[in-house]
Protein backbone atom coordinates (compact mmCIF):
# COMPACT_ATOMS: atom_id res chain seq x y z
CA UNK A 1 0.00 0.00 0.00
CA UNK A 2 1.57 3.51 -1.27
CA UNK A 3 1.04 6.37 1.62
CA UNK A 4 2.46 9.80 1.72
CA UNK A 5 3.27 12.37 4.64
CA UNK A 6 3.43 15.89 4.50
CA UNK A 7 6.96 17.14 6.06
CA UNK A 8 6.66 20.75 7.08
CA UNK A 9 9.93 22.57 7.09
CA UNK A 10 10.66 25.15 9.55
CA UNK A 11 10.33 29.12 9.45
CA UNK A 12 13.98 30.15 9.71
CA UNK A 13 15.65 30.69 6.90
CA UNK A 14 18.29 27.84 5.23
CA UNK A 15 20.49 29.92 4.52
CA UNK A 16 20.86 32.89 6.82
CA UNK A 17 19.46 31.45 9.43
CA UNK A 18 17.24 34.11 10.52
CA UNK A 19 13.75 33.99 11.47
CA UNK A 20 12.30 37.05 9.65
CA UNK A 21 10.40 34.68 7.34
CA UNK A 22 6.83 35.41 5.22
CA UNK A 23 4.51 32.95 3.84
CA UNK A 24 3.06 33.78 0.56
CA UNK A 25 2.33 32.38 -3.05
CA UNK A 26 5.52 31.84 -5.40
CA UNK A 27 5.75 30.74 -8.40
CA UNK A 28 7.90 27.76 -9.72
CA UNK A 29 9.12 28.43 -13.07
CA UNK A 30 6.58 26.44 -14.99
CA UNK A 31 3.42 27.84 -14.32
CA UNK A 32 2.70 26.30 -11.27
CA UNK A 33 2.34 28.31 -8.22
CA UNK A 34 3.15 26.98 -4.33
CA UNK A 35 3.01 27.93 -0.70
CA UNK A 36 6.43 29.39 0.06
CA UNK A 37 8.58 30.66 3.08
CA UNK A 38 10.51 33.78 1.89
CA UNK A 39 13.00 35.34 4.23
CA UNK A 40 13.06 39.16 4.43
CA UNK A 41 16.59 39.50 5.30
CA UNK A 42 18.51 37.22 2.22
CA UNK A 43 15.39 36.69 0.10
CA UNK A 44 15.98 33.01 0.51
CA UNK A 45 12.79 30.88 -0.64
CA UNK A 46 11.56 27.41 -0.39
CA UNK A 47 8.32 25.57 0.42
CA UNK A 48 6.37 25.27 3.24
CA UNK A 49 6.02 21.35 2.98
CA UNK A 50 7.07 18.81 0.94
CA UNK A 51 5.13 15.44 0.43
CA UNK A 52 7.14 12.10 0.65
CA UNK A 53 6.02 8.29 0.03
CA UNK A 54 5.82 6.80 2.99
CA UNK A 55 5.26 3.32 1.76
CA UNK A 56 4.69 0.72 4.57
CA UNK A 57 7.47 -2.49 4.28
CA UNK A 58 8.11 -5.21 6.10
CA UNK A 59 7.96 -4.63 10.17
CA UNK A 60 11.58 -3.70 11.73
CA UNK A 61 11.54 -5.43 15.84
CA UNK A 62 10.15 -3.51 18.16
CA UNK A 63 13.62 -2.43 20.74
CA UNK A 64 13.66 -4.82 23.30
CA UNK A 65 11.76 -3.06 26.54
CA UNK A 66 15.07 -4.30 29.00
CA UNK A 67 18.17 -2.06 28.11
CA UNK A 68 20.96 -4.69 27.61
CA UNK A 69 23.67 -4.64 30.11
CA UNK A 70 27.52 -4.55 29.64
CA UNK A 71 29.34 -6.10 32.32
CA UNK A 72 32.45 -4.61 33.07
Amino acid sequence: MSCFRVIYHEPVCPDCGSSEITEDEAETGDGLTETALTCRSCGTAWPVACVTDWTATASTPAPSATPSLTRR
